[in-house]
């Protein structure tokens, strides 16, 4: 099987004829004599396209042939006419060899050494053997890189023999003993490597680097070339524009005037939470003075429209704090309806049986101790009905 894609990596189309074809899982798995699709692995995902009017699936190597896996049979076996999805084909291009590259640089400016590599549909990673990087460390590493994107270097494919190998630096040991193949970047980099890569550097176009993260053993490096840092810039650049103009600051002062509002953000939550402390203090004791009372023990039964029952729950802890005192809360939000039942510590009423038995009035479940109990149901009509009945029972049993 011929593999044309190490031929030319620019071939878009070509003519095949299929030498063999399996059925496995409801797919077709297709030889053909040769191919320009090239197949998933070194961390360089498979090409798509088509043969004939077959859309291509999947591209694997296995004992030596590589297949490439359609829904539908092949109606004809001789000179088929196949289409590279060149788009994605010169992508891969672009991030493989902005790969080579990136990690040369690692290596030459800080002994980093390349451990590991993926190239994901939106994303492309490596793994170096660094503690951390610093910002000053990736924008001299960004520089060095795009300056051989800059510089258009030849990249050419070698098959040395065992003597020229041996002299050859390469940046890493080939992974196979037979048929070694080399990618050099015009004397800057030397990399065994099976997959596709432009002809010259500048047709990587750019290399940015997007952030990095510790890792164990290192960092992962996430990066971007060619028309992936474009998309990048694209929606990053016109954020930016939107940020500035809604702030009516340049572009450049887009990070201090968000920091500004940060921090101007922060002190109104503290004068926030801080007046809303004062207004709870204030909603308690008005209820608290407010309640009706039942031999002498405060019974307070109230429902709210849209009030959180986090607030609530914080409102009720105040309320308790003062002696002599139970709460029967509900509030309604949206479609669903939740009820807070609390006393104060030396009310004998054991708070969490009484929300388990007037629960299913509201469809409701949930619960808590003796002192304190809430949940949720779906039945929003019987709400005040199911606070009524949790008052009777009080009033009844309890006082």
């Amino acid at each position: 099987m011929k593999k044309l894609y190490y031929e030319n990596a620019y071939t878009k189309e070509f003519t095949a004829n299929i030498i063999e074809v399996k059925e496995q899982d409801a797919k077709f798995h297709i030889v053909m004599d040769q191919t320009s699709f090239y197949p998933e692995g070194g961390g360089q995902p498979n090409d798509l396209g088509k043969i004939d009017d077959s859309a291509i699936e999947y591209v694997y190597e296995e004992n030596q042939k590589i297949y490439h896996v359609t829904e539908q049979a092949p109606e004809n076996f001789y000179n088929v006419k196949c289409q590279i999805d060149w788009e994605r084909r010169f992508d891969h291009m672009q991030q493989h060899l902005g790969q080579h590259i990136l990690s040369a640089c690692f290596e030459k400016l800080f002994d980093g050494e390349t451990i590991g590599f993926h190239l994901g549909t939106d994303t492309v990673t490596i793994d170096i053997t660094m503690e951390n990087m610093l910002p000053s460390q990736a924008e001299k590493i960004e520089y060095l890189a795009n300056q051989i994107v800059f510089n258009n270097l030849h990249v050419h494919q070698r098959y040395p023999n065992p003597d020229e190998l041996k002299k050859m630096p390469l940046r890493k040991p080939p992974k196979v003993s037979d048929n070694i193949r080399v990618i050099e970047v015009d004397q800057f980099d030397y990399s065994p490597c099976g997959g596709t890569h432009p002809s010259y550097t500048g047709e990587v176009g750019i290399i940015k680097i997007r952030k990095w993260e510790k890792m164990k053993g290192g960092i992962r490096v996430e990066f971007l070339c060619g028309n992936r840092a474009l998309k990048d810039y694209h929606w990053k650049n016109n954020s930016i524009n939107k940020i500035s103009a809604l702030l009516s600051v340049k572009d450049i002062d887009a990070y201090e005037g968000i920091d500004r509002l940060y921090n101007e953000y922060g002190q109104m939550k503290k004068e926030i939470r801080h007046m809303k402390a004062q207004l709870t203090d204030y909603e308690a004791d008005f209820l608290y003075d407010r309640s009706d009372v039942h031999k002498k023990t405060k019974l307070l039964v109230k429902v709210f429209e849209d009030r959180d029952i986090n607030e609530l729950r914080v409102l009720a802890a105040k309320i308790t704090s003062k002696p002599d005192i139970i709460i029967l809360f509900g509030t309604k939000q949206d479609l669903k309806v939740q009820m807070l039942f609390s006393r104060s510590k030396e009310i004998d009423i054991n708070m969490n049986q009484l929300f388990k038995e007037v629960a299913p009035m509201i469809n409701g479940k949930g619960g808590g101790n003796p002192q304190s109990a809430q949940g949720g149901g779906s039945d929003v009509s019987n709400l005040e009905g199911a606070l009524q009945a949790a008052k009777q029972i009080i009033q009844n049993r309890y006082l």
